[in-house]
């Protein structure tokens, strides 16, 4: 199984400076991008949230229509993030995007589940998972099977990933839910966006994956599921074009900085985790 993941696109519909060489060098960009990332051959394209910038449905309807016209809609996963909630209540969101709130999907060698973190709270960019969440993802992680465990979320778990120890960061701090994703046997994945900036940081059996954001780095992380091992590499579109066309609209975003030195070095951008070993301790904890 391959997956093809991206982070915060935060695309935005208003701009700061309505010229049209800014509106189109702002579609240009994220129309290069999609097509690019859309065409990556993969089992799913994911989205880690924040695929709007203000929440707006013009925003949510743009990016749609990039995926619709792919006809890889069935296929392209989404989970909300703290930009995608700023205007609208999330079962508006979801009807656009067509996506679930939260749940699992099991595949033949892996499974996948998707997180809401999300606050309908312009103020409170942190992140929480509701009782009704904690319930089911701890039902989730007593699963017994040797498959490895995709969780994508928006928001990391605090003091896992870069910038999680910061405020509103990750998810809130007084929420640890490792105990419950200690309770996992086997291999465990944690995908997030948010912080904007690559990252990778692992725990036991645990690997915490933070993707930057596609207006700073135009990247997506390529997931392989192989036979002994889960593979993690990082592709990336950047190109003269891109670059050109990102520094004439971001400066031109609402409320958004570039973050400097996204990328991370080579630690950040690559990770392969054995399976054979996993499946051993999994024997012994028996």
């Amino acid at each position: 199984m391959k997956l093809a993941i991206i982070g915060d696109l935060h695309y935005p519909d208003e701009l700061t400076n309505c010229k049209p060489s800014i509106e189109e060098a702002r579609d240009a960009y994220y129309g290069h991008f999609m097509d690019m990332f859309l065409s990556i051959n993969a089992d799913y394209h994911i989205s880690v949230g924040d695929m709007a910038h203000a929440g707006e449905f013009t925003e949510f309807n743009y990016i749609m229509r990039k995926i619709e016209s792919s006809k890889l809609l069935g296929r392209f996963l989404h989970v909300l993030g703290n930009h995608d909630t700023y205007t609208y209540p999330k079962k508006d969101i979801l009807s656009i995007t067509r996506q679930q709130r939260y749940g699992v999907i099991e595949e033949p060698n892996a499974i996948i589940l998707l997180l809401d973190t999300a606050r309908e709270n312009r103020d409170d960019w942190s992140g929480t998972i509701d009782e009704e969440q904690l319930v089911w993802l701890e039902m989730q992680m007593s699963r017994k099977t040797d498959k490895p465990l995709f969780v994508f979320g928006h928001h990391p778990p605090h003091g896992t990933t870069a910038r999680s120890t910061e405020p509103m960061m990750s998810l809130d701090p007084t929420l640890d839910i490792w105990p419950l994703l200690e309770q996992w046997q086997g291999i465990g994945f944690y995908f997030n966006g948010h912080n904007h900036i690559h990252s990778i940081f692992r725990k036991e059996n645990w690997n915490f994956i933070q993707t930057a954001a596609v207006p700073d780095v135009p990247a997506v992380r390529i997931v392989t599921v192989l036979d002994n091992e889960v593979r993690l590499e990082t592709v990336s579109m950047a190109s003269e074009e891109l670059t050109e066309w990102a520094s004439v609209f971001t400066g031109n975003m609402f409320d958004y900085e570039k973050y400097p030195n996204a990328e991370g070095d080579q630690a950040e951008v690559e990770l392969i985790v054995s399976r054979l070993h996993t499946e051993r301790k999994r024997v012994e904890h028996k």
